[in-house]
C-alpha cells in the first residue's frame, strides 16, 4: 500500500468545525433579517403608494373645489412664491399672471397689502383694478389673511378676492337714478314754469314781426329781424323744456310681440326719407336676426331709441366730411338678447367724453340738447338692457344696445 500523506490523516483542528458553523448560522440569520427586510420593505412600499393615492385624490378634489368656487384665490409662501392659484384667479389676472404658479407675488403687485400680511401685519381687505384680455379694467374686491401651522408659525398668505365691477357699476347707476329723480322733480316744475311765458313771449314776438314786415321802413326791416330772431330763440328754448319735460316724465313700458329686424328696417326709412334728395350719408341695414323669430319690447320706444341714435351717426357724418355711412346692424347678442349696433365713419368720440354722453344736457352738438341719449338710456334700462359706446372698425362712433 502506498504510505498516506501526514496532512491527509490529519483532522481538522476542532476550532475551524465551530467557526464554520458559526458563519453558517451567522448566513442564516442575515438571511432572515433580509427577508424580513424584504417583507417590511414591500410593506413600506404599499403604505408609500396608498398614501401617495389618497394625497393625489385629495389634491384632485381641493383642485375641484378651489375649480368650483366662484371667487378667486392664490396662496403664496413666506417668500412670496404663487404656490396654488384656481381657474377663475387665472382668468382674472391673465394679464398680470400669464403663468401665476412659481411666479413671484410681489413682483406682480408689488404695493399689494399681501405683503405686509407675509411680514407678520394681520388680514387686510383692499380693491385692486386689473386688466382684461379685452384691454377693459375690472375691480377686485380682495380679502388677505395669513396661513400657518398648528404650531402658529407663519406658512405663507392666502389671497380670495371676486369681481364687483358689475355691481359697482349698478350702485352707481342706482345714485345715478336717485340723482335724476331728484333732478327730475325739481326741473319738471321749472320747466312748467318756463313754458307759460315762452309762449306769450313767442305770440308777441310774431305779431310784432307780423306787423313790421309791411313797412318799408330800413328801422322796422331791422326791428322785425330783431323779433324773428327771438321767435327763433323761444322756440329752441321752447324744445329744451319738452325735451326735458320728456325726460323727467315717469315712463313706462308695454312689452308686445315685434320683429326686430323690421323695427330697425322703419328707423332706417325714416331716416333716408328725412334726408335730401342729394344727401351723401348712405344709412344701411344688416340682418344677423335670420329665423329667430319676433321679441317681447316696446316697439315704439326702442324705435325712438334706434331713431335717435342713428341720426345722432348721420349728422356727426354729415358735419364731418359731408359723406359717410351708418350701419345699423341686428345680431344675437347671448341666449335671451338681442344687440342693436349703430357704427359709422365719422369722426368718432373721444374716451374722455365717453362717460359723460349719457348725462342731461351734456351735448357734442350746437344744435343739441343733452337729453336724447339720456331718455335713450332710460328706455334701453327698462328693458333690462343697456347702451355702451366705443370706436367704430371704420374710425367713428360705435353704440351697441343690448336688450
Amino acid at each position: 500500500m502506498p504510505e498516506q500523506s501526514p496532512s491527509a490523516s490529519v483532522p481538522p483542528p476542532p476550532d475551524l468545525h465551530a467557526v464554520l458553523r458559526l458563519f453558517d448560522e451567522t448566513t442564516a440569520a442575515l438571511s432572515g433579517q433580509v427577508r424580513r427586510l424584504e417583507q417590511v420593505l414591500v410593506q413600506k412600499s404599499g403604505e408609500l403608494q396608498e398614501t401617495n393615492e389618497r394625497l393625489a385624490s385629495t389634491n384632485a378634489w381641493l383642485d375641484l373645489v378651489l375649480g368650483a368656487v366662484a371667487s378667486g384665490v392664490i396662496a403664496v409662501d413666506r417668500a412670496g412664491e404663487i404656490t396654488t392659484c384656481n381657474r377663475v384667479a387665472e382668468d382674472l389676472l391673465a394679464q398680470d399672471l400669464p403663468d401665476p404658479v412659481g411666479a413671484d407675488y410681489a413682483q406682480a403687485f408689488p404695493d399689494s397689502p399681501l405683503l405686509g400680511v407675509l411680514a407678520g401685519a394681520g388680514a387686510a381687505d383692499y380693491e385692486r383694478s386689473v386688466q382684461t384680455r379685452d384691454g377693459g379694467r375690472r375691480i377686485l374686491a380682495c380679502s388677505a389673511a395669513p396661513l400657518r401651522s398648528p404650531t402658529g408659525e407663519l406658512l405663507g398668505a392666502v389671497e380670495v378676492f371676486e369681481d364687483v365691477s358689475e355691481l359697482l357699476r349698478l350702485r352707481e347707476q342706482s345714485e345715478r337714478a336717485d340723482r335724476l329723480k331728484q333732478l327730475g322733480a325739481m326741473a319738471a316744475g321749472v320747466a312748467h314754469e318756463i313754458r307759460n311765458p315762452l309762449n306769450g313771449i313767442e305770440g308777441f314776438a310774431s305779431l310784432l314781426a307780423r306787423d313790421l314786415a309791411a313797412s318799408s321802413s330800413e328801422d322796422d326791416q331791422r326791428r322785425r329781424r330783431w323779433a324773428e330772431a327771438v321767435i327763433t330763440g323761444v322756440r329752441e328754448l321752447n324744445r329744451t323744456v319738452s325735451g326735458l319735460l320728456e325726460f323727467t316724465r315717469p315712463r313706462r313700458i308695454e312689452r308686445r310681440s315685434a320683429d326686430p329686424v323690421q323695427l330697425a328696417q322703419a328707423v332706417v326709412d325714416l331716416v333716408q326719407a328725412g334726408q335730401e334728395a342729394d344727401a351723401t350719408v348712405v344709412v344701411r341695414l344688416i340682418d344677423r336676426w335670420p329665423t329667430r323669430g319676433p321679441i317681447s319690447v316696446d316697439g315704439a320706444q326702442i324705435k325712438q331709441v334706434l331713431l335717435n341714435l342713428v341720426q345722432n351717426a348721420v349728422h356727426a357724418c354729415t358735419e364731418h366730411t359731408g359723406k359717410g355711412t351708418v350701419t345699423l346692424s341686428v345680431e344675437p347678442e347671448e341666449p335671451g338678447r338681442l344687440a342693436y349696433t349703430i357704427d359709422d365713419d365719422g369722426p368718432g368720440i373721444p374716451a374722455e367724453q365717453r362717460p359723460h354722453l349719457f348725462t342731461p344736457f351734456h351735448t357734442t352738438r350746437d344744435q343739441g340738447t343733452g337729453l336724447g341719449l339720456a331718455i335713450a338710456q332710460t328706455i334701453v334700462q327698462l328693458h333690462g338692457g343697456a347702451i355702451t359706446v366705443g370706436e367704430s372698425p371704420s374710425g367713428g362712433a360705435c353704440f351697441r344696445v343690448v336688450i
